[in-house]
């Protein structure tokens, strides 16, 4: 578990993590507009785009979609729980893709755009956030206590290493300093 954490969430190099950081910031600062558009008119969104695919409960469905643009860019942004982040617009994503395929067919101009958020909002949730997310930091912290942990417990056993002192060991140690 510890090797999959650390290449998921602490990749090596700094170019990567960089990259991983522009393009967090740059598919989040984007779609997070798209979020509140949404949520400003739920009603028109869900006329627009909820109804022709049928789904049912479009208003409720047009504030999920909202709420997944804004609370998954503001999850990429800050690189805080970015998997899920990432996963929510890929959701919101693919259907945006599936009513442009619906009703318009593999039109350039309106799939370009859907394309582009869904390929980057994927590309972060295969690749994982980089080193430079407060995900990064949270698995840094849990992978120290984990060592910690390791180095005081026997990883067979679970119980106490036990520690072997005797008279010996302390006669044979330099006294410095004391007279």
């Amino acid at each position: 578990m510890n090797s999959f954490l650390n290449r998921y969430f602490l990749k090596e190099g700094w170019r990567a993590s960089a990259g991983l950081l522009i393009l967090r910031l740059a598919i989040g600062t984007m779609m997070i507009h798209h979020g509140y558009e949404k949520l400003a008119d739920p009603a028109n969104f869900a006329a627009a785009y909820v109804e022709p695919l049928h789904l049912p409960f479009p208003i409720l469905m047009a504030n999920v979609a909202g709420l997944s643009e804004v609370i998954g860019s503001w999850f990429l942004i800050l690189g805080f729980l970015s998997p899920i982040g990432a996963l929510a617009l890929v959701g919101t994503m693919s259907v945006a893709g599936y009513h442009h395929i619906l009703t318009s067919g593999f039109n350039i101009y309106l799939m370009e755009l859907v394309v582009l958020y869904f390929g980057g909002s994927l590309a972060i949730l295969l690749m994982g956030p980089g080193r430079i997310s407060f995900d990064a930091g949270i698995v840094t912290g849990l992978l120290q206590t984990d060592v910690e942990q390791e180095s005081f417990f026997s990883s067979t056993t679970g119980q106490p290493i036990p520690v072997e002192v005797s008279d010996r060991q302390a006669a044979s140690r330099p006294t410095a300093g004391r007279r």
